[in-house]
Protein backbone atom coordinates (compact mmCIF):
# COMPACT_ATOMS: atom_id res chain seq x y z
CA UNK A 1 0.00 0.00 0.00
CA UNK A 2 1.04 3.48 -0.85
CA UNK A 3 1.23 6.45 2.25
CA UNK A 4 -1.77 7.60 2.71
CA UNK A 5 -2.98 10.84 4.10
CA UNK A 6 -2.41 12.02 7.69
CA UNK A 7 -5.41 13.07 9.74
CA UNK A 8 -6.13 16.05 11.47
CA UNK A 9 -5.10 14.83 14.93
CA UNK A 10 -1.49 15.96 15.89
CA UNK A 11 -1.52 12.52 18.04
CA UNK A 12 -2.29 10.56 14.79
CA UNK A 13 0.20 10.03 11.78
CA UNK A 14 0.23 7.60 8.67
CA UNK A 15 2.97 5.32 7.81
CA UNK A 16 2.92 3.00 4.71
CA UNK A 17 0.87 0.29 5.85
CA UNK A 18 0.09 1.10 9.18
CA UNK A 19 -1.27 4.15 11.31
CA UNK A 20 0.78 5.19 14.72
CA UNK A 21 -1.72 6.48 17.13
CA UNK A 22 0.05 7.82 19.74
CA UNK A 23 2.75 5.92 19.50
CA UNK A 24 1.24 2.65 18.69
CA UNK A 25 0.71 0.93 15.43
CA UNK A 26 -2.33 0.25 14.41
CA UNK A 27 -4.77 -0.82 11.55
CA UNK A 28 -5.05 1.45 8.72
CA UNK A 29 -8.75 2.28 7.78
CA UNK A 30 -7.53 3.80 4.57
CA UNK A 31 -6.60 0.22 3.42
CA UNK A 32 -10.42 -0.38 3.89
CA UNK A 33 -11.76 2.10 1.87
CA UNK A 34 -9.02 1.25 -0.99
CA UNK A 35 -9.88 -2.79 -0.52
CA UNK A 36 -13.69 -2.19 -0.87
CA UNK A 37 -12.79 -0.24 -4.04
CA UNK A 38 -10.98 -2.51 -5.48
CA UNK A 39 -13.34 -5.28 -4.48
CA UNK A 40 -16.39 -3.42 -6.09
CA UNK A 41 -13.72 -3.11 -9.33
CA UNK A 42 -13.15 -6.51 -9.83
CA UNK A 43 -17.10 -7.92 -9.23
CA UNK A 44 -15.76 -9.57 -5.97
CA UNK A 45 -18.41 -7.82 -3.22
CA UNK A 46 -20.11 -11.09 -1.26
CA UNK A 47 -23.58 -10.59 -0.41
CA UNK A 48 -25.54 -12.90 1.51
CA UNK A 49 -28.88 -12.03 0.70
CA UNK A 50 -31.00 -10.39 -2.66
CA UNK A 51 -33.42 -8.09 -0.77
CA UNK A 52 -31.06 -6.32 1.79
CA UNK A 53 -27.68 -4.94 1.22
CA UNK A 54 -24.72 -3.27 3.64
CA UNK A 55 -23.29 -0.43 2.18
CA UNK A 56 -20.20 0.53 4.09
CA UNK A 57 -19.35 4.19 4.13
CA UNK A 58 -16.61 4.86 6.49
CA UNK A 59 -14.27 2.72 8.11
CA UNK A 60 -12.17 3.05 11.48
CA UNK A 61 -13.03 5.50 14.61
CA UNK A 62 -11.88 8.81 16.16
CA UNK A 63 -14.15 8.48 19.21
CA UNK A 64 -12.18 8.87 22.89
CA UNK A 65 -14.27 5.60 24.54
CA UNK A 66 -11.82 4.17 27.29
CA UNK A 67 -13.80 0.54 27.06
CA UNK A 68 -13.35 0.78 22.92
CA UNK A 69 -10.67 -1.38 21.11
CA UNK A 70 -11.75 -0.48 17.53
CA UNK A 71 -9.73 3.25 17.38
CA UNK A 72 -6.53 1.11 17.42
CA UNK A 73 -7.82 -2.27 15.98
CA UNK A 74 -9.15 -0.11 12.93
CA UNK A 75 -7.34 2.84 12.95
CA UNK A 76 -8.79 6.90 12.53
CA UNK A 77 -11.99 7.32 10.34
CA UNK A 78 -11.48 7.23 6.57
CA UNK A 79 -14.73 8.00 4.70
CA UNK A 80 -15.34 6.60 0.85
CA UNK A 81 -15.74 9.22 -1.66
CA UNK A 82 -19.19 10.16 -2.12
CA UNK A 83 -19.92 9.70 -5.74
CA UNK A 84 -18.14 6.14 -4.91
CA UNK A 85 -20.60 5.33 -2.46
CA UNK A 86 -23.73 7.04 -4.77
CA UNK A 87 -23.00 4.31 -7.73
CA UNK A 88 -22.98 1.39 -5.74
CA UNK A 89 -25.99 2.53 -4.35
CA UNK A 90 -27.32 2.72 -7.97
CA UNK A 91 -25.61 -0.82 -8.74
CA UNK A 92 -27.72 -2.19 -5.76
CA UNK A 93 -31.08 -0.38 -6.74
CA UNK A 94 -30.36 -1.96 -10.84
CA UNK A 95 -29.95 -5.09 -8.46
CA UNK A 96 -33.27 -5.35 -7.67
CA UNK A 97 -32.85 -4.50 -3.21
CA UNK A 98 -35.41 -3.00 -1.32
CA UNK A 99 -33.50 -2.34 1.44
CA UNK A 100 -29.56 -1.15 1.65
CA UNK A 101 -27.98 0.11 5.40
CA UNK A 102 -25.30 2.24 5.13
CA UNK A 103 -22.64 1.16 7.47
CA UNK A 104 -20.07 2.56 9.62
CA UNK A 105 -18.39 2.37 13.44
CA UNK A 106 -19.54 6.08 13.64
CA UNK A 107 -21.80 6.35 10.44
CA UNK A 108 -23.06 9.90 10.75
CA UNK A 109 -19.52 11.05 11.19
CA UNK A 110 -19.22 10.38 7.30
CA UNK A 111 -17.43 12.87 4.98
CA UNK A 112 -15.17 15.33 7.78
CA UNK A 113 -12.24 13.77 6.39
CA UNK A 114 -12.91 14.55 2.67
CA UNK A 115 -11.77 17.44 0.52
CA UNK A 116 -14.10 20.34 0.57
CA UNK A 117 -15.93 20.88 -2.47
CA UNK A 118 -17.73 23.92 -4.21
CA UNK A 119 -20.50 21.66 -4.67
CA UNK A 120 -21.26 21.32 -1.19
CA UNK A 121 -20.53 24.55 -0.07
CA UNK A 122 -23.80 24.81 1.38
CA UNK A 123 -22.50 21.99 4.03
CA UNK A 124 -22.55 23.61 7.50
CA UNK A 125 -22.55 20.72 10.15
CA UNK A 126 -20.81 21.84 13.21
CA UNK A 127 -20.78 19.50 16.52
CA UNK A 128 -21.82 21.02 20.10
CA UNK A 129 -20.25 18.62 22.25
CA UNK A 130 -17.07 16.61 21.73
CA UNK A 131 -14.03 17.50 19.57
CA UNK A 132 -14.63 20.29 17.64
CA UNK A 133 -14.72 18.79 13.48
CA UNK A 134 -14.24 21.58 10.05
CA UNK A 135 -17.52 20.06 8.52
CA UNK A 136 -17.48 23.49 6.09
CA UNK A 137 -18.25 22.31 2.20
CA UNK A 138 -17.44 18.55 2.91
CA UNK A 139 -20.40 16.17 2.89
CA UNK A 140 -21.69 14.50 5.16
CA UNK A 141 -24.46 11.94 5.96
CA UNK A 142 -27.52 13.64 5.50
CA UNK A 143 -25.97 15.27 1.76
CA UNK A 144 -25.67 11.43 0.83
CA UNK A 145 -29.40 10.29 2.14
CA UNK A 146 -30.65 13.08 0.21
CA UNK A 147 -28.73 11.90 -2.84
CA UNK A 148 -30.08 7.85 -2.32
CA UNK A 149 -32.91 8.95 -1.45
CA UNK A 150 -33.48 11.26 -5.16
CA UNK A 151 -32.21 7.80 -7.03
CA UNK A 152 -35.81 6.93 -8.87
CA UNK A 153 -37.03 4.77 -10.99
CA UNK A 154 -39.01 5.64 -13.85
CA UNK A 155 -42.39 5.83 -12.17
CA UNK A 156 -40.78 8.34 -9.93
CA UNK A 157 -40.57 6.21 -6.86
CA UNK A 158 -37.58 5.27 -4.56
CA UNK A 159 -35.25 3.08 -6.58
CA UNK A 160 -34.07 1.56 -2.96
CA UNK A 161 -37.29 1.75 -0.94
CA UNK A 162 -35.56 1.58 2.19
CA UNK A 163 -32.93 3.03 3.49
CA UNK A 164 -30.84 2.61 7.15
CA UNK A 165 -27.94 3.78 8.45
CA UNK A 166 -25.96 2.21 11.83
CA UNK A 167 -24.37 3.17 14.02
CA UNK A 168 -25.15 6.26 15.37
CA UNK A 169 -22.73 8.42 17.82
CA UNK A 170 -24.77 11.37 19.79
CA UNK A 171 -22.22 13.89 19.05
CA UNK A 172 -22.45 13.70 15.10
CA UNK A 173 -26.78 13.70 15.22
CA UNK A 174 -26.61 17.15 13.74
CA UNK A 175 -30.36 19.21 13.23
CA UNK A 176 -29.06 18.83 9.13
CA UNK A 177 -29.36 14.93 9.57
CA UNK A 178 -32.72 15.16 11.38
CA UNK A 179 -34.24 17.17 8.60
CA UNK A 180 -32.92 14.75 5.91
CA UNK A 181 -34.28 11.83 8.27
CA UNK A 182 -37.58 13.82 7.76
CA UNK A 183 -37.45 14.66 4.44
CA UNK A 184 -36.37 11.26 2.97
CA UNK A 185 -39.39 8.95 2.29
CA UNK A 186 -37.10 5.99 1.63
CA UNK A 187 -35.47 6.60 5.18
CA UNK A 188 -36.36 4.03 8.02
CA UNK A 189 -38.22 5.70 11.32
CA UNK A 190 -36.06 3.90 12.87
CA UNK A 191 -32.63 5.60 14.39
CA UNK A 192 -29.46 2.91 16.77
CA UNK A 193 -28.56 5.56 19.20
CA UNK A 194 -25.79 3.98 21.82
CA UNK A 195 -26.54 5.69 25.07
CA UNK A 196 -23.81 3.40 27.31
CA UNK A 197 -25.11 4.87 30.40
CA UNK A 198 -27.27 7.03 32.32
CA UNK A 199 -25.40 8.59 34.38
CA UNK A 200 -22.73 11.78 33.50
CA UNK A 201 -20.09 10.51 35.80
CA UNK A 202 -20.19 7.33 34.10
CA UNK A 203 -20.11 8.78 30.81
CA UNK A 204 -16.88 10.66 31.70
CA UNK A 205 -15.10 7.73 32.73
CA UNK A 206 -16.39 6.15 29.70
CA UNK A 207 -14.90 8.72 27.46
CA UNK A 208 -18.10 9.53 25.82
CA UNK A 209 -17.85 13.42 26.11
CA UNK A 210 -22.27 14.22 26.08
CA UNK A 211 -24.37 14.25 28.78
CA UNK A 212 -27.71 12.57 29.11
CA UNK A 213 -29.19 15.99 28.92
CA UNK A 214 -27.63 16.44 25.24
CA UNK A 215 -28.15 12.43 24.80
CA UNK A 216 -32.33 13.57 25.82
CA UNK A 217 -32.09 16.91 23.99
CA UNK A 218 -31.03 15.06 20.42
CA UNK A 219 -34.35 12.58 21.02
CA UNK A 220 -36.73 14.81 21.78
CA UNK A 221 -35.54 16.64 18.34
CA UNK A 222 -35.88 12.98 16.04
CA UNK A 223 -39.11 12.69 17.94
CA UNK A 224 -40.47 15.90 17.00
CA UNK A 225 -39.30 15.62 13.43
CA UNK A 226 -40.22 11.83 12.48
CA UNK A 227 -43.17 10.89 14.56
CA UNK A 228 -43.20 7.33 15.48
CA UNK A 229 -40.01 6.50 14.74
CA UNK A 230 -38.71 3.72 16.74
CA UNK A 231 -35.39 4.01 19.59
CA UNK A 232 -32.69 1.98 20.20
CA UNK A 233 -29.55 1.60 21.92
CA UNK A 234 -26.58 -0.09 23.64
CA UNK A 235 -25.78 -0.19 27.30
CA UNK A 236 -23.10 -1.39 29.43
CA UNK A 237 -23.73 -1.99 33.18
CA UNK A 238 -20.47 -2.61 35.67
CA UNK A 239 -18.11 -0.42 33.99
CA UNK A 240 -15.09 0.59 35.95
CA UNK A 241 -16.11 2.03 38.67
CA UNK A 242 -20.47 1.87 38.65
CA UNK A 243 -21.79 2.75 41.69
CA UNK A 244 -25.65 1.18 42.31
CA UNK A 245 -26.81 4.57 42.30
CA UNK A 246 -24.95 5.49 38.65
CA UNK A 247 -26.57 2.10 37.42
CA UNK A 248 -30.19 3.46 38.71
CA UNK A 249 -29.60 6.04 36.70
CA UNK A 250 -30.03 3.77 33.63
CA UNK A 251 -32.45 2.62 35.01
CA UNK A 252 -34.19 5.50 35.29
CA UNK A 253 -32.92 6.52 31.43
CA UNK A 254 -34.28 3.35 30.16
CA UNK A 255 -38.10 4.63 31.50
CA UNK A 256 -37.47 8.11 30.37
CA UNK A 257 -36.79 6.94 27.09
CA UNK A 258 -39.01 4.11 26.59
CA UNK A 259 -36.42 2.60 23.73
CA UNK A 260 -37.66 -0.14 21.48
CA UNK A 261 -35.17 -2.44 22.10
CA UNK A 262 -31.88 -2.21 23.84
CA UNK A 263 -28.88 -4.03 23.13
CA UNK A 264 -27.24 -4.65 26.51
CA UNK A 265 -23.76 -6.11 28.06
CA UNK A 266 -21.55 -7.10 31.19
CA UNK A 267 -18.40 -4.67 31.04
CA UNK A 268 -15.48 -6.86 29.89
CA UNK A 269 -11.88 -5.69 29.90
CA UNK A 270 -10.16 -5.37 26.30
CA UNK A 271 -6.38 -5.31 26.62
CA UNK A 272 -4.76 -2.15 24.83
CA UNK A 273 -7.56 0.20 25.99
CA UNK A 274 -8.00 3.14 27.81
CA UNK A 275 -9.77 1.19 30.23
CA UNK A 276 -7.46 -1.08 31.30
CA UNK A 277 -5.84 1.79 33.69
CA UNK A 278 -9.27 1.75 35.76
CA UNK A 279 -10.01 -0.34 38.85
CA UNK A 280 -12.23 -3.82 37.28
CA UNK A 281 -13.56 -3.47 40.63
CA UNK A 282 -17.36 -4.38 39.93
CA UNK A 283 -17.75 -7.91 40.87
CA UNK A 284 -18.49 -10.88 37.92
CA UNK A 285 -22.21 -11.69 40.17
CA UNK A 286 -22.42 -8.34 40.71
CA UNK A 287 -22.49 -7.29 37.03
CA UNK A 288 -24.76 -10.31 36.01
CA UNK A 289 -27.44 -9.12 38.25
CA UNK A 290 -27.13 -5.49 37.40
CA UNK A 291 -27.50 -7.00 33.43
CA UNK A 292 -30.02 -9.17 34.45
CA UNK A 293 -32.22 -6.65 36.24
CA UNK A 294 -31.55 -4.02 33.12
CA UNK A 295 -32.69 -6.66 30.46
CA UNK A 296 -35.63 -6.74 32.45
CA UNK A 297 -36.93 -3.55 33.10
CA UNK A 298 -36.47 -3.16 28.90
CA UNK A 299 -38.08 -6.77 28.23
CA UNK A 300 -41.39 -4.93 30.32
CA UNK A 301 -40.84 -1.46 28.07
CA UNK A 302 -40.61 -3.30 24.85
CA UNK A 303 -43.41 -5.41 25.66
CA UNK A 304 -45.14 -2.34 26.24
CA UNK A 305 -44.38 -0.72 23.33
CA UNK A 306 -44.89 -3.25 21.17
CA UNK A 307 -48.66 -3.87 22.33
CA UNK A 308 -49.25 -0.53 20.94
CA UNK A 309 -48.91 -2.17 17.32
CA UNK A 310 -52.58 -4.29 18.44
CA UNK A 311 -54.93 -3.77 15.27
CA UNK A 312 -52.81 -1.39 13.35
CA UNK A 313 -51.20 -1.84 10.16
CA UNK A 314 -47.60 -2.02 9.39
CA UNK A 315 -45.58 -2.37 6.31
CA UNK A 316 -43.08 -5.55 6.20
CA UNK A 317 -40.34 -6.09 4.26
CA UNK A 318 -40.75 -10.39 4.06
CA UNK A 319 -37.17 -11.41 3.80
CA UNK A 320 -37.30 -15.16 5.75
CA UNK A 321 -39.33 -18.47 5.31
CA UNK A 322 -39.01 -19.73 8.97
CA UNK A 323 -37.85 -23.58 8.64
CA UNK A 324 -40.30 -25.47 11.06
CA UNK A 325 -37.21 -27.15 12.54
CA UNK A 326 -37.36 -23.69 14.57
CA UNK A 327 -39.88 -24.47 16.71
CA UNK A 328 -37.88 -26.88 18.77
CA UNK A 329 -36.49 -23.88 21.19
CA UNK A 330 -37.59 -20.72 22.47
CA UNK A 331 -36.01 -17.81 20.63
CA UNK A 332 -39.18 -15.75 19.96
CA UNK A 333 -36.91 -14.02 17.05
CA UNK A 334 -36.18 -17.05 15.25
CA UNK A 335 -40.17 -18.82 15.87
CA UNK A 336 -42.28 -16.46 17.74
CA UNK A 337 -43.32 -17.10 21.30
CA UNK A 338 -45.09 -20.86 21.95
CA UNK A 339 -48.38 -19.19 21.27
CA UNK A 340 -47.13 -18.05 17.78
CA UNK A 341 -45.08 -21.09 17.20
CA UNK A 342 -49.07 -22.65 17.42
CA UNK A 343 -50.46 -20.74 15.14
CA UNK A 344 -48.02 -21.32 12.40
CA UNK A 345 -48.30 -25.30 13.38
CA UNK A 346 -50.79 -26.42 10.94
CA UNK A 347 -50.36 -24.05 7.85
CA UNK A 348 -52.71 -25.17 4.53
CA UNK A 349 -50.25 -26.39 1.50
CA UNK A 350 -48.37 -23.63 0.04
CA UNK A 351 -48.19 -21.39 2.84
CA UNK A 352 -45.44 -20.80 5.29
CA UNK A 353 -44.47 -19.30 8.14
CA UNK A 354 -42.58 -16.25 6.91
CA UNK A 355 -41.40 -13.15 8.98
CA UNK A 356 -39.39 -9.74 8.00
CA UNK A 357 -39.06 -6.11 9.19
CA UNK A 358 -41.82 -3.37 9.58
CA UNK A 359 -39.94 0.27 9.22
CA UNK A 360 -39.63 0.37 12.39
CA UNK A 361 -37.37 -2.16 12.72
CA UNK A 362 -39.44 -4.56 13.91
CA UNK A 363 -39.71 -8.44 13.71
CA UNK A 364 -42.74 -9.34 11.94
CA UNK A 365 -44.10 -13.29 11.89
CA UNK A 366 -47.35 -13.77 9.34
CA UNK A 367 -48.01 -16.77 7.39
CA UNK A 368 -48.26 -16.85 3.71
CA UNK A 369 -46.69 -18.37 0.48
CA UNK A 370 -43.25 -18.13 -0.31
CA UNK A 371 -43.42 -16.10 -3.27
CA UNK A 372 -43.95 -13.21 -0.96
CA UNK A 373 -40.37 -12.73 0.04
CA UNK A 374 -38.77 -10.23 -0.92
CA UNK A 375 -41.71 -8.46 -1.51
CA UNK A 376 -43.37 -5.34 0.77
CA UNK A 377 -46.84 -6.39 2.36
CA UNK A 378 -49.15 -5.05 5.03
CA UNK A 379 -49.74 -6.95 7.77
CA UNK A 380 -52.11 -6.30 10.74
CA UNK A 381 -50.98 -6.87 13.90
CA UNK A 382 -52.65 -9.71 15.51
CA UNK A 383 -50.14 -10.51 18.81
CA UNK A 384 -47.24 -8.49 19.99
CA UNK A 385 -44.70 -10.33 22.24
CA UNK A 386 -41.33 -8.47 24.20
CA UNK A 387 -39.40 -8.91 20.77
CA UNK A 388 -41.84 -10.12 18.28
CA UNK A 389 -45.33 -9.12 16.29
CA UNK A 390 -47.18 -11.23 14.51
CA UNK A 391 -50.30 -10.36 11.91
CA UNK A 392 -51.54 -11.53 9.26
CA UNK A 393 -51.29 -10.31 5.74
CA UNK A 394 -54.46 -7.32 4.55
Amino acid sequence: MGATATTATAATTATAATTIVKGAAVSDATRLVRARADAIAGGAVSRGSAISAWLPIIYGCDKTCTYCIVPYSRGPERSRPFDEILDEARVLAAAGYREVTLLGQNVNSYGHDLAPEPRFAHVRTARTVGRHQDREARPDLAELIRAIDGLRTADGAPAIPRLRFVTSHPWDLSDRLVEAMAACGSVCEALHLPVQSGSDAMLRRMGRQYTTDHYLERLGRIREAVPGIALSSDVIVGFCGETEAEYEATLRLLETVRFDQVFAAAYSERPGTPATRLADDVPAAEKRRRLVGLLAVQERIGHERNRAWLGRTTEVLVDTVVPPRAYDHDDEEAAGTAESRDAFAHLPAGIAHLAGRSRENKLVHLAGPPALVGRLVDVRVEHAGPYALRGVTT
